[in-house]
């Protein structure tokens, strides 16, 4: 496992725990995750390139609640760095 792979499946636990307070935004947003994750696992230009808007929109979303998600928060932060550097 990646260390990206790590890093989603963190977010996913994290975010789980949330489920009973919002459901369809955690399914929504968990359901992102995955792809993001599908893309990762699939590597090339396009699917960096898809994975990266993904996760740009999660982490601004989620940021405003890195207090009770601060392991997502960063994960979401690792990840769209990692993206960046592999698309150069």
């Amino acid at each position: 496992m990646s260390e990206v792979d790590k890093k989603i499946t963190e977010c996913i636990e994290e975010i789980m725990s949330y489920r009973s307070y919002a459901a369809s935004e955690v399914d929504r947003i968990v359901n992102s995750l995955k792809k993001i994750d599908n893309f990762v696992n699939n590597f090339n230009e396009e699917n960096v390139e898809k994975a990266l808007k993904i996760v740009t929109g999660l982490y601004q979303e989620v940021a405003s609640y890195s207090s009770y998600i601060p392991t997502t928060v960063n994960n979401l932060k690792f990840i769209k760095e990692w993206l960046e550097k592999a698309k150069k």
